[in-house]
């Protein structure tokens, strides 16, 4: 039960922090192609941010220096949530689903 209760909360605050980014992409970019790009890099992000999480559960934590608790997980989501945005972020080690979805989604935007 513990750990459901500390899925949510954790589910809760991957989804704060990736909806408060995305508000403050509509807020701070002035033309619809600049929004296009950040929201499509901040969906990257989203998505490295995922699989770091699926990733680490693979991870054998049994004598680990770091046991599983919910402040942990806490801290993962955030520590995790940072890499992704900084891998989206630049420009030679992304993974290139940003500039694939921009690329797409720019013919739909009009002048």
């Amino acid at each position: 039960m513990n750990n459901y209760i500390g899925s949510i909360g954790n589910s809760y605050l991957q989804n704060s922090t990736d909806l408060a980014e995305i508000e403050n992409i509509k807020r701070s970019s002035k033309s619809d192609k600049e929004k296009l790009q950040k929201t499509a890099q901040e969906f990257e992000s989203i998505f490295i941010s995922k699989m770091l999480t699926v990733l680490d559960k693979t991870v054998d934590k049994e004598n680990s220096l770091f046991q599983d608790s919910k402040y942990m997980d806490n801290f993962k989501t955030i520590f995790y949530n940072d890499i992704a945005r900084t891998i989206a972020k630049d420009p030679y080690h992304n993974l290139g689903i940003a500039k694939q979805l921009y690329t797409q989604l720019e013919k739909t935007i009009k002048d």
